[in-house]
C-alpha cells in the first residue's frame, strides 16, 4: 500500500493482485484534479492506474473528486448509508465560491455494495482486504482492512482521544483490534502502530 498527503489529506492505493489496476481509498479536495495526479507521480503512479474507488466518508477531503473520478471511468463503490450523505457534502462544496468548478456526483454511476460483501467483492477484483462500519466520526464511515494487519481508519478518532461515553467509537475500535489489525493509517495524521500509540 502507498498514499501521499497533500492539504493534511492522506491519499491511499492499494494493487490488486490479478491486474495492474489500482484500488483508490479516498479522492482527495474538490477541484484539485491536476493536484491529485501530480501527487500520484511521486509515489510511482499515474491516474489512468486507477480502476476502482472508495471512500471512508463524504466529506469534502475525502471524496471532493469523486465526480472526476467518475467522468474518468474510475468505477466508484459507495457502502450503506454513503449515498445519503453525497447531498450535504455537495451543498457545503457549492456554497464556496473557490469550488466554482466542482464536477457534480452522477449518483447514477455509483455501484451500490454492502459492507459485509466487501470481501467477496474485493476479492473479486483482486484485492485481498474487507471493508468494516465504523460509524464512530460520520454514519457514513468505513475502515478498509488489509491482509497485512493493516487499517485505514479515515477520521475515526484516536483511542486515547475517545470520551468515556463515546461507546459508538468505542466498539469500532474493539472491532477493528478484534481483526488483530498492527498498523492504523490516519487520513490526517501519521501511521502508528496499536499498543504503542493506542
Amino acid at each position: 500500500m502507498k498514499y501521499f498527503r497533500y492539504h493534511n489529506t492522506n491519499c491511499f492505493f492499494v494493487e490488486s493482485k490479478t491486474q495492474n489496476k489500482l484500488l483508490a481509498i479516498d479522492a482527495g479536495w474538490p477541484c484539485t484534479f491536476y493536484e491529485y495526479q501530480r501527487c500520484m507521480k511521486q509515489v510511482g503512479y499515474e491516474f489512468k492506474q486507477i480502476s476502482w474507488a472508495i471512500v471512508t466518508h463524504f466529506h469534502m477531503d475525502h471524496a471532493g473528486l469523486i465526480g472526476e473520478f467518475i467522468k474518468n471511468n474510475v468505477t466508484c463503490f459507495i457502502f450503506e448509508n454513503q449515498i445519503e450523505c453525497i447531498d450535504v457534502m455537495e451543498r457545503i462544496i457549492m456554497k464556496n465560491k473557490e469550488y466554482r468548478d466542482y464536477e457534480k456526483i452522477d449518483k447514477t454511476k455509483l455501484i451500490s455494495i454492502k459492507v459485509n460483501d466487501s470481501l467477496k467483492m474485493l476479492n473479486s477484483i483482486g484485492i485481498t482486504g474487507e471493508v468494516l462500519a465504523t460509524k464512530g466520526h460520520s454514519l457514513d464511515s468505513i475502515t478498509y482492512i488489509t491482509d497485512k494487519a493493516e487499517a485505514i481508519i479515515g477520521d475515526l478518532s484516536p483511542i486515547d482521544q475517545i470520551m468515556e461515553n463515546d461507546q459508538e467509537s468505542i466498539n469500532n475500535w474493539e472491532l477493528i483490534k478484534n481483526k488483530n489489525i498492527k498498523k492504523i493509517f490516519p487520513s490526517h495524521a501519521e501511521l502508528f502502530e496499536i499498543g504503542k500509540n493506542g
